[in-house]
């Protein structure tokens, strides 16, 4: 009988340490879990943060060019001229400044029209000495009005020359 005791007591023993060893492997199969839950959390956390530095990089970007498109706006309403026949004017005045004579000017033609704004050109035809028009070309250039000459192209005759400029026009009134 004492030894059916020992042999219970030797079997509820491992049992319990067969029943422990279990719990045991589950609280430390639950810890690995915590620690892969924390990690998992961090590395989220960074990530919503990286997100949050780029999303403001991103609007304080947008912000930039918000300002500078102001800007430009801005500047094409100081740089604009008000209508076809104040651009005359100017093209007519540097004429005479330069020593050429005015001889024909063209209807305006339109290039584009974008936000209350048009680009126009119009071509003239000047006559006078090659160093009147090279005058003539930096009283253009120097103008403190915007004289578009991207798309110009002169033409020198033995009579003439002719030149097509173009104006930026506010045509939002």
């Amino acid at each position: 009988m004492g030894n059916l005791k020992n042999l219970v007591f030797l079997v509820l023993v491992l049992l319990g340490a067969f029943g422990l060893n279990d719990k045991y492997s589950k609280y430390k199969e639950t810890l690995k879990d915590g620690k892969l839950i924390v990690e998992n959390k961090k590395n989220l956390e960074d990530k919503i943060d990286e997100i949050l530095v780029e999303k403001a990089r991103n609007k304080e970007k947008m912000e930039n060019d918000y300002e500078k498109i102001k800007m430009l706006i801005d500047r094409f309403g100081i740089l604009s001229i008000k209508n076809e026949s104040q651009f005359k004017k100017m093209v007519y005045i540097f004429s005479n400044e330069s020593g050429l004579k005015l001889k024909e000017i063209s209807k305006s033609e339109k290039l584009w029209d974008r936000k209350g704004y048009s680009l126009k050109y119009i071509h003239f035809t000047l006559s006078g000495s090659l160093n009147d028009f090279g005058k003539f070309l930096y009283l253009v250039n120097k103008s403190k009005k915007y004289i578009d000459t991207t798309r110009s192209y002169i033409e020198l005759t033995q009579e003439a020359y002719k030149i097509s400029l173009g104006y930026i026009e506010n045509t939002a009134k």
